[in-house]
């Protein structure tokens, strides 16, 4: 079960990197939890700020039998910290395309998902964590970032927030959709808590600052397909833009 090794550090410099410079010596789905991460990053490299306060943490999979793409795993975490927020705290929480979990427009939750290949097959899948929780936010991220201690007006306990996503994730999703002809269904389910939806006017913003406006087509795993106002269908990866709206 996910959780059943947590491995608890004070201070790391990323605890997806602490995982990737050992998965090797440790069972699929350990966690390794960080009290403070000094070089955390998302998914286009950004710097992630996490300091003390907030939850940080890193899971690993290496299963023999089940899907070994990083996709699924973000999807499967993003809606375990969506029901989180909305069963236990009452929370309008929703998943801005791809992979950070927004609560009144504002960001309280990041994850990313990384892969380890040997050969041309990936050896074990990555997935990180991050959450402001009790955690102070800066000035400059207080118009755009949120904690949950703003949000609920006390501190919550890290430990217990830390052991109820990682329930969520593997009695909900991991056991009931991780198979090959289920998985599908664990993305039908991500595509209906996300922000954005079929036939939406929305904006992009590329990695050069351009941005383009168009309808949304379809949400492909790792892509959005957009008929810009030139008449013209377009794909744009992940890796590649932001969804400003």
């Amino acid at each position: 079960m996910i959780g059943d090794n947590i491995i608890v550090l004070d201070k790391v410099p990323s605890t997806n990197k602490f995982l990737k410079d050992n998965w090797q010596k440790f069972p699929s789905e350990t966690v390794v939890w960080a009290l403070e991460q000094t070089e955390a990053y998302g998914r286009k490299k950004d710097k992630w700020y996490a300091p003390f306060g907030g939850l940080w943490f890193s899971v690993l999979f290496k299963p023999r039998k089940r899907p070994l793409i990083p996709y699924y795993y973000v999807r499967m975490y993003s809606l375990a910290v969506v029901d989180l927020l909305k069963r236990r705290y009452n929370l309008e929480a929703i998943i801005k395309w791809p992979n950070d979990i927004l609560v009144d427009e504002k960001k309280i939750c990041g994850i990313l998902g990384e892969s380890i290949y040997s050969g041309d097959k990936p050896s074990c899948v990555i997935v990180g964590v991050g959450m402001n929780v009790n955690n102070d936010l800066t000035e400059d991220l207080s118009s755009s970032a949120v904690s949950l201690k703003q949000l609920i007006g006390k501190e919550a306990t890290l430990n217990k927030i830390l052991r109820e996503i990682n329930h969520i994730a593997y009695h909900s999703y991991y056991l009931k959709y991780f198979k090959p002809k289920t998985i599908s269904n664990l993305t039908k389910i991500w595509i209906n808590n996300l922000n954005i939806k079929k036939g939406d006017k929305i904006r992009l913003k590329t990695l050069s600052g351009k941005i383009v406006i168009g309808e949304l087509v379809d949400i492909k795993s790792d892509y959005l397909k957009i008929l810009d106002d030139k008449g013209e269908i377009k794909e744009y990866n992940s890796g590649e833009i932001s969804v400003i709206i």
